[in-house]
């Protein structure tokens, strides 16, 4: 059970992952980003229920999923902070889980659902939901991130322009946005956009190739 740790107009923080604001924000939403790790929950939840269902309406537009592929030095211990009291052979059977998940998705929906991987590492999990965004956060730490603080912000309440956020996520951050709640929201929505694009791996990557 989530509890509201804190709200004002356009910001609210919550103990744990409020599945009621996230379900009621999925029912309005026709664009949604989901950049999380790993979906298995969603797989087997109310929330992956209504995302079917919204996916099935013809007002919907689009879902984007980000699914991490991890590699690195950080993978095991990236491992553990997603699921810390899990054996590693059955974090593996997780990201599989989520894997089927997104893949049926993009099977069933394939017009509609944006399916990502990515390899660079994830921040903090951000849920894009319209004019939502909900915000956690990874740690090192014996509870998951769905157990920790999420902050929950409404872009038109903070005084953005209805579907600002989706407008970023697909065109970019606008850089003569300087308030500090676009600036703020503005970074999480970027996280999202160098996932789907990799850009910090592919930098990486780059940067490799120049040095060698």
């Amino acid at each position: 059970m989530t509890h509201s740790l804190f709200s004002k107009p356009g910001v609210n923080l919550h103990f744990g992952l409020n599945t009621s604001a996230l379900l009621n924000a999925i029912e309005r939403a026709d664009v949604i980003v989901l950049h999380a790790a790993i979906y298995n929950n969603f797989a087997n939840n109310a929330v992956g229920q209504l995302l079917l269902q919204r996916l099935q309406s013809e007002s919907f537009k689009q879902l984007t999923l980000i699914k991490l592929e991890p590699t690195g030095p950080w993978q095991d211990e990236f491992a553990t902070i997603l699921r810390p009291k899990m054996p590693r052979q059955e974090i593996e059977q997780l990201y599989e889980i989520s894997r089927h998940w997104c893949a049926e998705l993009k099977t069933q929906f394939p017009e509609v659902v944006n399916l990502v991987s990515t390899q660079a590492l994830p921040l903090q999990p951000i849920l894009l939901i319209g004019d939502k965004l909900f915000v956690g956060h990874y740690a090192h730490s014996h509870t998951t991130s769905a157990q920790g603080l999420w902050i929950e912000f409404d872009a038109i309440a903070l005084g953005l322009a209805p579907n600002s956020l989706i407008d970023w996520f697909y065109s970019g951050v606008n850089t003569t946005e300087d308030s500090p709640v676009a600036i703020t929201l503005g970074r999480y929505v970027e996280e999202c956009r160098r996932a789907v694009g990799d850009l910090w791996y592919q930098s990486v990557i780059a940067l490799d190739k120049e040095r060698h």
